[in-house]
């Protein structure tokens, strides 16, 4: 379990390296270059990429902290193990559904489905909740 989040974390580190590139594209390339509704669609999307990689990486320090301190441990109850890798990886999976095909649909990147977009949308606010049930389920 420790790799999948080891993996998380770089993925993780992998959007905020994105974040900041796309934050210098669309001021310094795309600020003049696509109407205003484009824009909107392409900071909107870009914003949504920061604010679910700061949760990823909390979720993923969090979870790398605790597999840490379980070495020394004995095992903790399997929902416990399984509830947050799943959150995690449905964030990803909807940060890609979601961001990557509004993306291509502005910037003409091949594999543009605009029906995903709603899917990662859908699977993000799911995600969310699942995170906040994780702080009910005990031992």
């Amino acid at each position: 379990m420790q790799k999948f989040w080891q993996i998380s974390l770089t993925l993780t580190a992998i959007y905020g390296a994105v974040v900041v590139g796309m934050s210098a594209a669309i001021s310094h390339l795309f600020l003049h270059s696509l109407d205003g509704k484009a824009l909107s669609s392409l900071l909107s999307s870009t914003a949504l990429l920061a604010f679910q990689t700061l949760a990823l990486l909390a979720l993923s320090l969090w979870q790398l902290a605790i597999a840490q301190q379980q070495t020394a441990q004995t095992e903790t109850a399997g929902s416990l193990k399984i509830l947050p890798a799943l959150v995690a990886a449905g964030f990803h999976l909807g940060l890609w559904l979601f961001v990557y095909t509004v993306w291509a649909g502005l910037l003409n990147l091949p594999l543009h489905f605009s029906q995903l977009a709603p899917l990662g949308g859908q699977l993000l606010l799911l995600c969310w909740l699942l995170l906040a049930a994780t702080a009910w389920i005990r031992k």
